[in-house]
């Protein structure tokens, strides 16, 4: 009996352990110097201005930028997403820890969202996004990660990635209507799962 319980309770917990790791990954070249992006990045105020839905963007933390800078990215009916940086790497970009208080955001184990900007040839930038996150729900959450969840998320980095273009090369907010002109000049990369 003992056997049978262990085996069970191996059953119930495995699912969770062995999660992959989903990510959404686009890139977008951007018409705007190395540095000057870079600039724009670090700014951690500016998320309203190329993400589609988000109205503003408040800074919680004492920290302005870098690592454990928080904020919230509000919508238009005063709902908020928090947003921490977890990883900073200076002159590339850093990663955020989405979430809601002390809980990640749901329906996700983990989810992270990685800005990522390097200089390309001509005095431009390559702008990578990247959404990575985990399920729960075992292999049922794996599979709407891939079958679902991962579209979505790819074409909302699409959007964001659109967004960021024009706003970085005209220093204007991006419309809907913005981002939609210029989602042709944004790449998806494909992505496999990656197991713990």
């Amino acid at each position: 009996m003992k056997r049978v319980l262990t085996v069970l309770g191996l059953l119930i917990i495995a699912p969770a352990l062995w999660a992959d790791q989903h990510r959404a990954i686009v890139q977008v070249e951007a018409d705007l110097p190395y540095d000057q992006s870079w600039e724009l990045l670090q700014d951690f105020s500016l998320a309203h201005n190329y993400v589609p839905g988000l109205s503003s963007t408040e800074i919680v933390s004492a920290a302005r930028s870098g690592l454990g800078a928080h904020r919230r990215v509000y919508d238009a009916e005063g709902d908020y997403l928090e947003e921490t940086i977890t990883s900073w790497r200076e002159g590339q970009g850093f990663t955020l820890d989405l979430h809601e208080g002390d809980e990640p955001m749901a329906p996700f184990e983990q989810i992270e969202f990685i800005y990522t900007v390097a200089p390309v040839a001509g005095n431009s930038t390559q702008i990578q996004l990247e959404l990575a996150f985990r399920m729960p729900w075992g292999w049922l959450g794996d599979t709407l990660a891939e079958w679902i969840i991962l579209p979505i998320m790819e074409d909302s980095l699409v959007q964001i990635a659109a967004g960021m273009k024009y706003f970085y090369e005209t220093g204007v907010p991006a419309t809907d209507e913005d981002r939609e002109n210029g989602a042709a000049a944004v790449q998806i990369i494909t992505a496999a799962a990656e197991a713990p």
